[in-house]
């Protein structure tokens, strides 16, 4: 069965300059403590106005940190472009200085996007409805695995590789809105008891928003309902 085309992935990402009335194209960096999941990941977002770059440096939390300046003047000046945003992307895993490094990436004006444990909890909502309880990120690959075969596609995330493959892409998208909603909803919950670092929870939702734009279904909800009141109020 053919995986139907996702319009997060309708254009090859493109580094000329805006001509004319263009509207400019938005540049993201995104630098990862991981070489190959998340690079693998955001890689294959490919939209008309957003250019994303992802590069993995093996190195965690305040370490991960203190590298971002380095890269992003390496890669802006053989690009030669300028980014709009400038993102971290890490994990808890056993690391004991997390929260330092949330803190000090916010300090330095980076965008994070941090999950704790790992990465991959943010697959899993794509799935699970998980109530942000501990987890272990030992137990990510068999949910995840499970799910995927669901879809009978034959497709497996393999933990060793951490490849995430094209049709698994294509899979995680046709979700993407019930694990954007979950993720949400899920920090929203943590912020206002002051649990938002702690297990599970991921703010990888806030940089799929910068990507795609996208919203919740509860905000388009309420948008659709200011749009039908105002096209209500012009008739009368």
């Amino acid at each position: 069965m053919a995986v139907k085309k996702n319009p997060f992935i309708n254009a090859e990402p493109m580094l000329e300059k805006p001509v004319g009335n263009k509207q400019p194209r938005k540049c993201i960096l995104i630098i990862c403590e991981g070489e190959n999941t998340e690079v693998d990941y955001f890689k294959k977002f490919r939209l008309a106005n957003v250019t994303v770059m992802p590069y993995g440096i093996r190195m965690s939390t305040t370490k991960l940190i203190k590298e971002v300046e380095k890269k992003r003047k390496e890669v802006e000046k053989r690009k030669k472009i300028k980014f709009d945003e400038i993102w971290v992307v890490f994990d808890k895993d056993e690391n004991t200085d997390f929260e330092e490094a949330i803190r000090l990436a916010k300090s330095m004006n980076y965008k994070v996007a941090y999950s704790n444990q790992a990465f991959e909890y943010w697959f899993i909502l794509h799935f699970q409805d998980h109530q942000g309880g501990a987890m272990h990120r030992s137990a990510y690959a068999a949910i995840i695995n499970e799910n995927l075969q669901k879809q009978k596609h034959g497709v497996c995330y393999d933990v060793k590789s951490k490849h995430v493959s094209d049709v698994m892409f294509e899979i995680l998208l046709r979700y993407i809105q019930t694990a954007y909603d979950r993720a949400c909803k899920l920090y929203s919950l943590k912020e206002k008891n002051k649990q938002e670092t702690q297990e599970s929870v991921t703010t990888v939702q806030h940089l799929i928003k910068s990507i795609t734009g996208i919203k919740t279904t509860e905000e388009k909800r309420k948008e659709e309902q200011k749009l039908k009141s105002l096209q209500k109020s012009k008739t009368k």
